[in-house]
């Protein structure tokens, strides 16, 4: 790998690791079209899973004292079978039209969060399930699987600590499922990447260091306010994209 692609994967890592904090995704998103430089396609979702589960547990670390637990139970051991299914599928499926699907949902959840408490609709617990399991199928397939549960998780009153840290303790749950089937897979192409993985890690945890010190200026209603528009603009960019 050539220093000014690393330089480049190090500066996204540390930008979106800082506005991940308060988002809750985008690492994957951002990194894996970087990989593909580089990686094909499926080795490129491998490794960006191994940067997001060391710096989801960097950032599980600094938070962990806000673990909703009966949250990350309802909805993310769902989530772990999710991701487990996807990363297997992964093998075989890579359709575009997932993304689509994917955006347009978050342009909805994230439309849904910005309209006032009052007037607008909340999913019932009983979902929670479902929303884990597919969020964390789509983290085994497409690698993006924190924007559906930052959506998800908006329908709750959390306080920003506690929305940060259950969002962060699922994800590293799913990671903990589709790693072990990706390094089955693709275990060859590990190798020769683990000295440019270590710095990428490193210049995200370096992010997640900054964008902790941003979300204590916060307020609950500004940060929730944050992470419905990055939703929103999330999903309209997946649309386009893949369109």
């Amino acid at each position: 790998m050539e220093l000014s692609t690393l330089l480049l994967f190090c500066t996204a890592a540390f930008a979106v690791a800082a506005v991940m904090v308060a988002a809750g995704f985008g690492l994957g998103t951002t990194l894996t079209p970087l990989f593909l430089l580089v990686y094909d396609v499926k080795t490129a979702v491998f490794l960006v899973a191994i940067v997001h589960f060391a710096n989801g547990m960097f950032r599980l670390a600094l938070f962990r004292t806000h673990v909703d637990r009966r949250l990350v139970v309802r909805f993310g051991l769902l989530a772990v079978v999710g991701g487990f299914t996807g990363s297997v599928l992964q093998k075989h499926v890579t359709n575009p039209a997932l993304e689509v699907g994917l955006g347009v949902l978050l342009v909805v959840l994230g439309g849904m969060a910005l309209v006032p408490v009052r007037a607008s609709w909340r999913f019932p617990p009983r979902l929670d399930p479902l929303g884990g399991f597919l969020s964390g199928l789509l983290g085994g397939l497409i690698g993006n699987q924190g924007a559906l549960r930052s959506g998800y998780l908006l329908n709750y009153a959390l306080p920003k600590e506690a929305f940060i840290a259950t969002g962060t303790a699922i994800a590293c749950l799913v990671d903990v499922s589709r790693i072990p089937v990706y390094l089955y897979n693709y275990h060859a192409d590990l190798s020769g990447a683990w000295p440019y993985l270590t710095v990428v890690i490193v210049a995200a945890w370096s992010g997640t260091l900054a964008g902790k010190r941003l979300v204590e200026k916060l307020s609950t209603r500004w940060f929730r306010t944050l992470v419905a528009v990055l939703l929103v603009l999330t999903g309209i960019a997946l649309v386009f994209a893949n369109w």
